[in-house]
């Protein structure tokens, strides 16, 4: 169990760092989005993908907090957490590659 409690504070802190970096992104996108049409047409794609990345960092941080207080649900938000993976990379490539 052990392992898989790293595994699900890694994946948080990597959804937190990414979340954190892309919505920086984001924020420029806003505050520059009027001088210039392209990164005004570009912020969808740019918040779609931050909150990707803040889905997976709050389903890391439930997933590793109710393993580590060995609650009896631990397992259904294990499978929610690895389960929503392949979507959130469907999603962030999709739109990665538009």
């Amino acid at each position: 169990m052990r392992y898989l409690l790293i595994v699900d504070f890694v994946l948080a802190a990597l959804g937190a760092a990414l979340s954190i970096a892309v919505g920086f992104v984001a924020l420029v996108y806003v505050v520059y989005g009027g001088q210039e049409p392209r990164m005004a047409a570009g912020l969808p794609g740019v918040s779609i993908i931050t909150a990707c990345f803040v889905v997976l960092g709050v389903l890391g941080l439930l997933a590793g907090v109710l393993l580590r207080k060995k609650k009896s649900i631990h397992w259904a938000a294990q499978f929610v957490l690895f389960g929503s993976l392949p979507f959130l990379w469907q999603i962030l490539i999709s739109h990665l590659r538009s």
